[in-house]
């Protein structure tokens, strides 16, 4: 490796030690930063749409029965993904699969109340989802559910919206 760099003159000087260790210096700073970050405590599920680098830790609040709403086929707004609630437990897991349009593993699911209104947490785990999750409240006037998809892959979240399914076909349900 040339060390060495064109001066004005045409003469050429040596890059110092001093030079090198400074680049090392602010390589490790950056590494640590990145490190510092992917150590932040996670939101909880509450913590509204902020962007987030973890998956919200969802407390041990029990279901409602009301969360029986929830079982049923989701179809993603402005996509073809699809979430399929299986059943609510007492406890508020939820068994839930997820589909773009094939399956993709759903690591947790839970519903619980929150603020006058019933949330929704999916987490993914495949390949091409390190961790991306859902946070979702269900609207039910509409029969909707409306929130936040973060991408953790690129770092981004994503305002999405999902509407029920019809449950005796395949075809998508007229919104209410």
């Amino acid at each position: 490796m040339n060390l060495r760099a064109a001066a004005p003159t045409g003469r050429r000087r040596v890059v110092g030690p001093a030079i090198l260790f400074g680049a090392a210096v602010v390589v490790t700073a950056v590494a640590a930063v990145l490190l510092l970050r992917s150590r932040t405590p996670a939101p909880s599920i509450g913590a509204g749409v902020a962007t987030a680098s973890v998956a919200p830790t969802v407390s041990s609040s029990p279901a409602t029965p009301e969360a029986r709403k929830l079982v049923g086929r989701w179809l993603r707004s402005d996509s073809e993904y699809t979430i399929e609630i299986l059943d609510v437990a007492p406890d508020g897991r939820v068994e839930a699969r997820y589909f773009n349009p094939q399956p993709i593993h759903v690591s947790r699911a839970e519903a619980k109340p929150q603020h006058g209104r019933l949330a929704l947490f999916v987490e993914l785990t495949d390949r091409g989802y390190p961790g991306s999750y859902y946070t979702l409240t269900y609207d039910d006037q509409g029969d909707t559910l409306e929130g936040v998809y973060h991408h953790l892959g690129l770092r981004e979240d994503f305002a999405v919206g999902f509407f029920r399914l019809d449950e005796d076909s395949t075809n998508a349900a007229a919104p209410r």
